[in-house]
């Protein structure tokens, strides 16, 4: 049948060829292989941690800007609520203002009412002086002094309360 010798020399060639072939790729080629591997994974692993620094500069910048844009909410409403008070505070200046201000009118038309009051209070008075007179003057029928006579009767009406 056949024959195991011819077997046996061409596995122990191939065996042999085999350990040439490993000897010449690890001469030649495995040092270069290993070394563009590791590159390839220096470069790789570079690269990640270059995004994983990156993702942490990005949550870092965005909870600062989050924190600016809470701050500024913060500003707006204080500033909002700062001029809502002074608004209020002006209004109030506004109102008292105008109290004050139609208080002065009020007082000024009193005593204007009063003024007023007082020169019709004269003229009704002079009228009654110059009604005596004229009744007292028919009655007496003798020509006297006018004048000392509305004295006379001023003086009456003011010793009676009429003034």
């Amino acid at each position: 049948m056949f024959d195991l010798a011819i077997f046996e020399n061409m596995f122990f060639w191939a065996v042999i060829n085999f350990l040439i072939l490993y000897l010449v790729y690890r001469i030649f080629f495995f040092k270069k292989v290993t070394a563009f591997m590791e590159k390839r994974a220096n470069m790789i692993q570079e690269q990640l941690d270059f995004a994983a620094k990156s993702k942490e500069e990005a949550i870092k910048l965005k909870e600062e800007y989050e924190n600016i844009l809470s701050q500024a909410h913060a500003k707006a409403n204080e500033i909002v609520q700062n001029a809502v008070i002074e608004a209020q505070k002006q209004a109030d200046k506004i109102i008292e203002d105008a109290k004050l201000e139609a208080n002065k009118i009020i007082e000024n038309a009193l005593k204007q009412l009063e003024i007023e009051k007082k020169k019709q209070i004269n003229e009704l008075k002079n009228q009654f002086v110059s009604i005596a007179l004229l009744a007292a003057s028919k009655v007496i029928e003798k020509n006297l002094n006018t004048e000392e006579n509305r004295k006379i009767v001023e003086n009456i009406f003011d010793e009676a309360g009429v003034a």
